[in-house]
């Protein structure tokens, strides 16, 4: 029998946890059940970017409190009433207004309380908010970790929160939907490296350009395809073309040799996980995420020294020798979204 599930979110805006949600509820696993599944965001469904309209064409219940603030008590009063209101049997939470806001409120409803944790939420939160910011938010979100059942996005980490925080949490890898494998012809002069994600400090583009710019004699190209954060990078670079966000990005995956990412901090790279259901390998750099990726299959690329042309050159070398429908074959069996939709219906309706 289906249960009554309501996934509790910040806000509906398109990006790496929302485009996980709509992966989960949308998978095949969760077909038959759709019409038991409210998404309920706190701030506005008309926010820029915002996938509402996705979710309710699933047949989603979709809602929205219409709370832009951090006031936790007044979000978990109407969080209370919603969930006995529509007698919901599980609550899963993601974002730390949803979170901290759930966490108070554990005595007053029956449901089974989860939250998602995308990210390393230290050196995360200190990097985005700076230090002062980040103390508090980080204290507050470690308080809803400890009195809700914790889901990560991987096992790098959980193995953080655990070795940091003391807190045990039930890894369930992010993935993403398979899609038709079509081979492409693509000539190797230039190798052509993708990046696609938001462009700031944390992701480390700027690094990713000034590398590419060092193996100007092996004609490399390097695009860039996302919302563009900050104000140090060169866009009349010869070697690197500043794409903007697109929403073709399976086509444009599918035009390029290798994904490339020198990020800092991931959770489990949505991103990389789309070139991969492309067939498109990945050179990535040495976080426990993308190690955790590298080492599910050799054909899903490899790891590059950030710092080092020469790691990059080698790289790329050896992701030109890779069979795209031996990516395809791995990505199916170890990080499809049916694959991770099995995973949560296992936790959630048991």
């Amino acid at each position: 029998m289906n249960k009554n599930i309501l996934f509790l979110a910040s806000s509906l805006k398109r990006g790496g946890p929302i485009n996980q949600l709509f992966e989960l509820v949308s998978s095949k696993v969760f077909q038959n059940c759709r019409s038991t599944i409210s998404i309920v965001s706190l701030s506005p469904l008309d926010v820029k970017e915002s996938r509402a309209l996705d979710f309710i064409k699933l047949g989603c219940h979709v809602e929205s409190f219409n709370n832009d603030s951090y006031n936790f008590l007044k979000i978990s009063t109407k969080i209370v009433s919603f969930i006995k209101t529509n007698d919901i049997d599980a609550v899963v939470s993601q974002g730390i207004r949803s979170d901290v806001s759930l966490s108070l409120v554990l005595n007053k409803i029956k449901a089974k309380c989860y939250c998602i944790l995308h990210n390393y939420i230290g050196p995360d939160y200190k990097l985005t908010y700076g230090k002062l910011l980040s103390r508090l938010m980080i204290s507050f979100h470690l308080y809803a970790f400890r009195r809700l059942s914790i889901i990560s996005v991987s096992k790098s980490v959980a193995d953080y929160v655990k070795q940091n925080y003391n807190l045990t949490s039930t890894p369930i890898k992010n993935g993403v939907r398979s899609v038709d494998y079509t081979p492409s012809a693509l000539e190797h002069h230039p190798i052509k490296l993708i990046y696609v994600g938001v462009v700031n400090q944390r992701k480390r583009v700027k690094e990713l350009v000034e590398c590419c710019n060092q193996l100007e004699k092996d004609s490399v190209a390097l695009s860039v395809v996302g919302k563009c954060e900050c104000n140090d990078l060169n866009k009349k670079d010869k070697n690197a073309t500043y794409l903007g966000q697109r929403n073709d990005i399976p086509h444009l995956l599918s035009q390029h040799h290798i994904f490339v990412s020198f990020s800092a901090f991931e959770g489990l790279p949505m991103a990389a996980l789309e070139a991969l259901a492309t067939g498109t390998p990945c050179i990535l750099s040495d976080i426990p995420p993308h190690t955790e990726i590298i080492g599910l299959s050799p054909n899903f690329g490899c790891i590059c020294d950030i710092n080092d042309p020469k790691s990059l050159r080698e790289a790329i070398k050896y992701c030109l020798t890779l069979n795209p429908l031996d990516i395809k074959n791995d990505f199916d069996l170890f990080l499809s979204s049916e694959v991770m939709a099995s995973s949560y219906h296992r936790v959630l309706m048991k």
